[in-house]
């Protein structure tokens, strides 16, 4: 590899903001560092006008003349939030990421105005960019279908895992008082924003149908661990209705450490997610050999293959059929171990460092 490519990864405000674009663009840089690449990041200020006047600003920024002669002196630069700019040097080169179409194939899960401003920026960035870079099979597809000829310039690159889940040695006591108790019981994990688009609602009804019909769930509870989104109090209103709201734990905000014990206490973890990009619980749950019941979607059978225990989006009662397996104790934890232990070597930063510079490397010679 040329380690002498001078590299430029510009965030687009997403690493101050904390969002998984963020932390795949920090986690990236790092990774490019550790292995001696000449790389730079730009991580942009946070306005404080508001998140559509922040995007605002952050357009006229690299849209910039100033910003334009800053990139001269890159060789590459990788715009990791779906935007780049209109104007281009002639010497650089430029790489788009686009991590998922949900704006498209699912634009009604997302406030118009954002709907509106990320298909805009996905249209600039396949259009104009040298070399565009996706996190899924799943989502080239998607992406390939939607502009055909974007197919020569587009290439894979699953993520990495990161540092906050792991297997523990050392069980520190849960921050969040609401999980004091938590581990006398058995218990199911959902980690997300709990509002309707993560599908909260899906996972309240197996449960509580879980907990109707079979006489050994009922000492099961289920931890929802998120900051309330849309729909949350009708989720509340659910779990108080049903005659289980004590075994229903709205956790709200959760530390990294607390979620990192959950990841090692919980029976399983359930990501019944519509769409996803790329879907880090797969991994996370790999990590700690936590086992995943999921959607049967494609991205995630491209992330967790078998290791995954899949059920129909459409069938709630697949969904309950996979979380019985674990209170009747039908899971084969050797077999699926061993699996995860095989497939989590494929989310290696160093692996995936490789791949982006291979591809880079390669644009640079054609261009």
């Amino acid at each position: 590899m040329n380690k002498d490519i001078k590299v430029l990864i510009d965030d687009g405000k997403q690493i101050k903001l904390g969002t998984g674009i963020g932390k795949m663009s920090f986690y990236l840089y790092q990774a490019m560092k550790e292995q001696a690449y000449n790389v730079s990041l730009v991580s942009q200020n946070i306005a404080s006008s508001g998140r559509m006047k922040d995007r605002i600003s952050y357009l006229k920024q690299i849209n910039s003349k100033e910003y334009a002669e800053y990139l001269s002196q890159y060789d590459v630069v990788i715009y990791t939030n779906y935007a780049m700019p209109l104007r281009k040097n002639k010497s650089t080169l430029y790489v788009a990421v686009i991590p998922d179409m949900v704006s498209f194939l699912y634009p009604q899960t997302l406030p118009t105005m954002y709907r509106y401003y990320n298909q805009l920026m996905i249209r600039n960035s396949v259009r104009r960019a040298d070399l565009v870079f996706t996190i899924s099979k799943s989502v080239e597809k998607e992406i390939v279908e939607k502009f055909p000829k974007v197919s020569r310039r587009i290439r894979t690159t699953w993520l990495g895992l990161y540092d906050g889940i792991c297997p523990l040695d050392v069980y520190p006591n849960y921050e969040n008082p609401k999980l004091q108790d938590i581990e006398k019981s058995e218990f199911f994990l959902f980690i997300s924003t709990v509002e309707k688009r993560k599908n909260v609602g899906l996972v309240l009804e197996a449960f509580i149908r879980l907990k109707n019909t079979l006489e050994k769930a009922k000492k099961y509870k289920i931890v929802i661990v998120g900051r309330p989104g849309y729909g949350y109090d009708e989720f509340v209103n659910i779990a108080k209705q049903s005659g289980y709201a004590d075994d229903i734990i709205f956790s709200g905000y959760t530390s990294d450490s607390d979620c990192n014990r959950l990841y090692n206490h919980a029976k399983a973890f359930v990501f019944p997610t519509i769409y996803e990009g790329f879907g880090f619980a797969q991994i996370e749950c790999m990590k700690c050999h936590l086992p995943i019941i999921l959607s049967d979607i494609p991205t995630n059978r491209e992330i967790s293959r078998e290791y995954g225990e899949f059920f129909e989006l459409d069938k709630p009662e697949t969904l309950v059929q996979k979380m019985r397996l674990f209170v009747n104790d039908e899971y084969d934890y050797q077999r699926k171990n061993r699996l995860a232990d095989q497939y989590i070597k494929d989310f290696e930063w160093k692996k995936i460092v490789e791949r982006y510079m291979t591809y880079i490397e390669n644009a640079l010679k054609r261009k």
